[in-house]
């Protein structure tokens, strides 16, 4: 099934974009033959509350064949609660967090604890290793994303698949090793648009078996990933759009 890990609905508070509720991302999956997707709540990114917009988009996507991602802040107090409150109020699939939003490494305790009951539960855990456009820094002020601290997390092995969302290609090929070394890591689409040949940079480091196609839609614009299957052979498109983290 053609899946897309990193979407979102809601509103992007820095830039106006369209299509922002879950009809018009549904819409824009349907033009391009994506079956489904691991939807997250951008309000949930920026609430204090997490689970107050995960609540929304739960009742939204309830019965329409898609799952949710929800949100984790580590380190906000109630981070034990709120994954209670979502086991006991709404089905859900994953689980995405953004460490240069909420400002910890791989190496704080509150993630290690929190990747401790992810692991437990056997859910995904989706990282985004930025959030956005990094120019926009005056409007939303990120944490340096630490590449040390991801690659001694990864090193120590998941017990749960990973997917690293928004990961720029060039941190991507320098980090090869550590990534090809656990068959649970995978690295999303969405920041390949920095490169004209990703799709080949990604067989040379041979990594190609890690891609999953995410489009970081409707922060970016879905085409800047889904451009890169443009040329490529269908088998490979074909082995990204339907690859299975679980």
């Amino acid at each position: 099934m053609k899946t897309d890990y990193n979407c979102f609905v809601g509103a992007w508070p820095f830039v106006k974009r369209r299509q922002i509720d879950f009809d018009g991302l549904r819409r824009m999956h349907e033009k391009h033959e994506i079956e489904t997707g691991f939807v997250s709540s951008l309000g949930a990114v920026f609430y204090n509350d997490p689970f107050e917009g995960d609540l929304d988009l739960a009742k939204k996507l309830k019965g329409s064949g898609y799952k949710q991602a929800v949100s984790i802040n580590p380190m906000l107090p109630n981070t034990a609660y709120d994954i209670k409150r979502a086991d006991e109020t709404f089905s859900y699939d994953a689980f995405r967090v953004y460490p240069t939003v909420h400002g910890y490494d791989f190496d704080t305790p509150q993630f290690i604890e929190f990747h401790h009951m992810a692991s437990q539960k056997k859910k995904p855990i989706f990282i985004h290793c930025s959030f956005g456009d990094i120019r926009l820094d005056y409007l939303l002020k990120q944490k340096p994303f630490e590449t040390d601290s991801l690659k001694q997390f990864l090193a120590a092995g998941t017990r749960t698949p990973v997917v690293l969302c928004n990961m720029r290609h060039g941190s991507m090929i320098d980090m090869a090793q550590t990534l090809s070394a656990d068959s649970n890591i995978f690295l999303d689409m969405s920041e390949m648009r920095h490169s004209m040949f990703s799709l080949d940079d990604m067989a040379d480091a041979k990594l190609l078996n890690k891609v999953v196609f995410g489009a970081f839609y409707p922060v970016f614009d879905f085409l800047a990933a889904y451009m890169h299957f443009d040329g490529v052979a269908d088998n490979i498109c074909n082995d990204i759009l339907n690859r299975k983290i679980i």
